[in-house]
């Protein structure tokens, strides 16, 4: 009996949010490869960057290696417990009778690579936390609050970041109910922190006296899971470049030919902070310069930048971009992964003769 007591808790362990316990890595994957949807042709640049860039709910990076949990929006609730002066048990009714909005946001995960493809931004809609909070009365020795998840995932954040009131309680993505693999029927979004912070299928919220470390920050990850300031740069004349795909080989003529220009597009993120600049380098950063971007409305949702590079010599070169934030530099390396992977991707680029 003990066995498999043992063995049915390592299922639900394997099962957590975020991922393979084997391998130690949050599991985030793309169901497919996803392409910018601004115009990056050197014939268009006369047209603007649009204001923003949804990723199809279906191209979003998913967070889970298991199978999400089944769960049944008439069994569910979602409790306020711990140090507070008034548990509290919500209904998905209660969530959809309190005031909503909808906003932007930039969603990444924090094993993403350098210059990887787990990234994408939605527009979510959902309620603030901060009400139901102040209804509950969080107690002044509360330090913490330990998120807890329907598939037995938890994580913990300070109380002072969960009582902002950018902190939203989201039921729709796109326009569209969450998806089971997306978090349905309710998933919290606390902007300027990596996936891992933000649980999906949410069931509890619990405010407790010790600081606790959840599931992956047991595994060694990140406990704050603060957002680096980075950019990625995503196309290269057409081609779409990432960390296993970063060399581009380009004829001097033709649809594609480097003779006429090459486009290079991407996007930059920080912790919600808007962006100061973004700059490209084409000599393995030995010159800079400017790139063009857009102005996100809101600092929670990545900017979009492009450039139109016109070389006049065959040869090969280093392709680097780098983003500044109101607050903090992109490094050019990253040394330290678990807190998110901020580096500067290098893409080699080949101009033949």
């Amino acid at each position: 009996m003990e066995t498999l007591k043992r063995r049915q808790a390592l299922k639900r362990l394997l099962q957590a949010s975020g991922g393979m316990a084997a391998t130690l890595l949050p599991g985030c994957v793309n169901h497919q490869q996803w392409h910018l949807l601004f115009a990056v042709d050197s014939m268009q640049f006369d047209q603007p960057l649009p204001d923003h860039l949804v990723t199809p709910v279906g191209e979003f990076y998913v967070q889970s290696y298991a199978s999400p949990p089944e769960v049944d929006l008439d069994q569910w609730q979602l409790q306020f417990t711990g140090l507070v002066d008034k548990p509290l048990v919500l209904t998905f009714a209660d969530i959809l009778a309190a005031p909503q909005a909808d906003f932007y946001l930039t969603m990444e995960c924090i094993g993403n690579r350098t210059g990887g493809q787990q990234i994408g931004n939605a527009l979510w809609t959902g309620t603030p936390l901060l009400p139901f909070l102040k209804q509950v009365g969080v107690q002044d020795k509360a330090v913490e609050f330990l998120l807890h998840a329907a598939d037995s995932y938890e994580t913990t954040l300070p109380v002072a970041d969960l009582i902002r009131p950018d902190v939203k309680l989201v039921h729709r993505m796109n326009g569209e109910p969450l998806t089971r693999s997306h978090g349905f029927p309710l998933r919290i979004i606390i902007p300027g922190r990596y996936g891992q912070k933000q649980p999906k299928w949410l069931t509890e919220i619990e405010a407790i006296a010790t600081p606790k470390q959840g599931y992956w920050e047991r595994q060694g990850w990140s406990n704050t899971a603060k957002i680096a300031t980075h950019a990625i740069t995503q196309k290269v004349q057409g081609e779409r470049v990432w960390d296993k795909n970063d060399h581009v080989d380009l004829l001097r003529t033709g649809e594609r030919g480097w003779q006429q220009g090459i486009t290079i597009a991407g996007v930059a993120i920080a912790q919600a902070q808007p962006m100061e600049w973004i700059k490209i380098s084409t000599d393995s950063g030995q010159t800079w310069t400017d790139v063009e971007m857009n102005q996100p409305s809101s600092p929670h949702e990545w900017t979009l930048w492009r450039y139109l590079w016109q070389p006049t010599q065959p040869g090969s070169y280093k392709l680097l971009a780098q983003a500044r934030s109101q607050t903090e530099t992109q490094k050019t390396v990253d040394k330290n992964a678990k807190d998110g992977s901020a580096g500067i991707l290098k893409i080699s680029v080949n101009l033949q003769a």
